[in-house]
């Protein structure tokens, strides 16, 4: 079944009694206005996901469609797909702006309160062995306890490129360690 001998009032009226090729169908139909819109939206490093949005959007479109509004059903999906677009895209930018006004609060005060393994203690032991004082310090605080950079050079008076440095030459070590 082709979709250009098909208008869509024949393939909303097949998919309302059952047929599921109709829906198929009206899916691969509406497949370059998605991907159209996904671009417009400038959504494509999350392809996939919006096009599983864009199914669900045509999806309930074609179940509140109504033929009495002089409303196209093509036009009908466009501005609720556009509606949603907007959704995310609004939600995201955001989210991004609450993040940027308290970026440096979040940063601080991120500190891992999580539970450790059992293990957690034997694998300490070793990486205390093979690492110098300072990486020890910068290693634990950063990568076991989650505490940002800039607390550590405020707290411990380190600059900012010992700490970077020690934190890469400790994963280096603890690497080649447990390779080996």
């Amino acid at each position: 079944m082709t979709y250009y001998k098909h208008n869509d009032y024949e393939i909303i009226s097949q998919i309302r009694e059952g047929n599921n090729e109709a829906l198929e169908l009206l899916f691969e139909k509406y497949k370059p206005l998605i991907s159209k819109k996904i671009y417009k939206f400038n959504l494509y490093y999350d392809y996939d996901d919006m096009y599983q949005e864009s199914l669900m959007v045509l999806f309930k479109s074609l179940e509140r469609f109504d033929e009495k509004y002089s409303k196209t059903f093509t036009r009908y999906f466009e501005q609720n797909l556009e509606r949603k677009f907007i959704t995310i895209v609004t939600k995201r930018v955001r989210r991004s702006e609450i993040f940027r006004k308290n970026e440096k609060y979040i940063f601080e005060n991120n500190h891992n309160t999580v539970h450790h393994s059992e293990y957690f203690d034997l694998v300490k032991k070793e990486i205390t062995k093979i690492l110098t004082n300072t990486e020890n310090l910068v290693y634990t605080l950063r990568e076991l306890n989650n505490y940002s950079i800039s607390y550590i050079h405020d707290t411990y008076g380190l600059a900012d490129k010992v700490i970077y440095n020690s934190l890469h030459r400790a994963k280096k070590k603890i690497r080649k360690h447990f390779e080996t």
